[in-house]
């Protein structure tokens, strides 16, 4: 396994440091054109010697968890080449199996710091991934818990962008690979347009002729990851488009599109 890594292997348990460990696989991926190896492994108990194991009880939870890799990935991996796997058994075992399996360059998981009674009774599978593993290993603190009610926690975080100069046809060749509708176009780190697939269709027969900055939307009204999704919402209505950048600090950390709202609303209703 050479640097830069191209398959990054990251197993998730679906929690708030599992997905920082997804983003930053997928920073990894877009920096070396990597394929991110997505994973999740469904605990079984081990019953006494001599009883059967009962694999249909497992079934539904596996299936379960491959809706929420689906889901995982198609927010936090767009524009990233992608696997999804799901595997039942022991976390551990299974994740190191997997990353041989996979030929993973390097894994990137999180850590839970476990401490006290749960430390001794339960182990880390962190720590037995780290000294057992066939790859280098990158672990992922937990951070700060996200507050479902803002952006930054629905926004996708470090879209794909474009930049003014560039002709529409590539362009519409990355949206199309990676299923967008709009996407930031960014000058020296700084927002300076959207183009979206609207803009495409305009100049349709003129793409590989026409620059960015001729097609995109401007100027461009943004949100910060502190913006309530409420707040995003009736930007994205009253302003009739389809997706706002996010930016923090004058810098792009993400993009929130009326899809994304939809999920948060739909998520706030069940709750």
């Amino acid at each position: 396994m050479a640097f830069p890594y191209r398959r990054i292997f990251s197993p998730i348990d679906f929690d708030d440091a599992s997905i920082r460990a997804v983003e930053t696989a997928a920073d990894f991926a877009r920096q070396n054109d990597g394929t991110v190896l997505l994973f999740h492994v469904v605990p079984m108990i081990l019953p006494p010697a001599g009883t059967p194991i009962y694999v249909d009880v497992y079934k539904g939870q596996e299936e379960t968890a491959r809706q929420k890799l689906d889901e995982i990935a198609r927010r936090h991996l767009r524009g990233v080449k992608y696997e999804i796997s799901t595997h039942m058994g022991d976390p551990a075992a299974s994740i190191l199996r997997a990353a041989t399996r996979l030929a993973a360059d390097v894994i990137v998981m999180a850590t839970h710091g476990r401490s006290g009674f749960t430390r001794v009774f339960l182990g880390s599978v962190a720590e037995v991934v780290l000294r057992e593993a066939p790859c280098p290993v990158l672990t992922v603190r937990r951070g700060p818990v996200r507050d479902q009610g803002k952006v930054s926690h629905w926004m996708t975080g470090n879209p794909i962008t474009a930049t003014s100069t560039e002709k529409l046809s590539a362009v519409d060749t990355r949206m199309r690979s990676g299923n967008f509708r709009s996407m930031p176009v960014v000058d020296e780190g700084h927002v300076v347009g959207v183009i979206t697939d609207r803009d495409l269709r305009t100049h349709t027969g003129y793409h590989e002729h026409t620059d960015v900055k001729t097609a995109m939307s401007e100027p461009v009204l943004t949100v910060n990851p502190e913006t309530p999704v409420r707040e995003a919402a009736r930007l994205l209505r009253e302003r009739k488009i389809g997706a706002l950048p996010v930016v923090e600090d004058g810098r792009l950390v993400g993009m929130i599109s009326t899809s994304d709202i939809l999920e948060a609303f739909v998520e706030e209703e069940k709750s």
